[in-house]
């Protein structure tokens, strides 16, 4: 079965959407450096991907490219989810690398295991939730929480209709 632009688009809500839920679970973590390496490896071309924090607060509106969408990506290793969606978005990055700039931002300290919900960076956005993206174009924050997966998922249906050289479906 293969689904079309507008399935796939449907699709990555519903699985973004779930992700919302609040986790609590300690399930091994995924590797910080795995998914950097693969951000970094040739495969699918190359991302503009970091990431930053580690727990510590930060002002995330600084991480916002000029003349890109920039998707900051608020997560942690130790959620299934997280790692699903930082994944995802390094590969819409690597897809299109002059439109978009994912910064992910680790809520993990240094030595936590699970995830931290206690940690300062956590705690200064008041997270309940993992993961959670924010949006901008172009330096100006556009949405944020369940929205920006929804801005998102239309963003690159529109940039994969153009790139098939057909109008993006409404």
């Amino acid at each position: 079965m293969t689904l079309t632009n507008q399935g796939k688009a449907k699709a990555l809500v519903l699985i973004a959407m779930a992700a919302f839920l609040p986790l609590s679970r300690g399930d091994p973590a995924v590797a910080t450096a795995k998914i950097a390496e693969w951000a970094a490896s040739g495969r699918g071309g190359k991302a503009d991907y970091q990431e930053t924090s580690h727990g510590q607060t930060l002002n995330i509106d600084s991480l916002a490219c000029p003349g890109k969408i920039t998707i900051v990506d608020l997560s942690s290793d130790y959620c299934a989810p997280c790692v699903e969606m930082a994944m995802y978005l390094i590969k819409i990055s690597k897809a299109h690398p002059q439109r978009y700039a994912i910064r992910r931002v680790n809520i993990n300290r240094p030595g936590v295991s699970g995830i931290d919900w206690q940690s300062p960076v956590a705690k200064q956005y008041k997270l309940e939730g993992i993961p959670w993206l924010v949006v901008y174009d172009n330096k100006v924050r556009v949405a944020e929480g369940e929205p920006a997966v929804k801005w998102m998922a239309g963003d690159v249906k529109k940039m994969d209709a153009e790139a098939a050289g057909s109008p993006a479906e409404k």
